[in-house]
């Protein structure tokens, strides 16, 4: 449920009239101003500041959480990193389409 404490909001109808007003505001306060539908949050406008550190916060995140899998993986896996000819080489053995024509996998 969304929090409706010292937040700015404004209705459908409201943010239609008043639509640079509020864009002025959220570059200015860098506060988000939620719009509501029916009395229901159905939009948030943000200043393009605070969206462009939200996505770089998003994306450090997610590069922190990919290289803990990793090291995860590492660390469950046999303690050594495999090379990429190693694990094509694998692919291949295991692989029952390898030995195939490209004619015999599309016909």
């Amino acid at each position: 449920m969304l929090k409706t404490f010292d937040m700015k909001m404004k209705s459908i109808t409201e943010a239609k009239k008043e639509f640079s007003k509020i864009v002025k505001e959220t570059n200015e306060t860098g506060e988000p101003i939620f719009i509501f539908n029916h009395n229901k949050p159905e939009a948030v406008i943000l200043s393009n500041e605070v969206y462009e550190k939200l996505v770089n916060s998003y994306k450090e995140l997610e590069e922190k959480l990919f290289y803990t899998q990793v090291q995860g993986r590492i660390i469950e896996g046999p303690g050594k990193l495999i090379s990429a000819e190693q694990v094509i080489e694998t692919e291949r053995e295991t692989n029952p389409f390898v030995t195939m024509s490209d004619k015999k996998l599309f016909d």
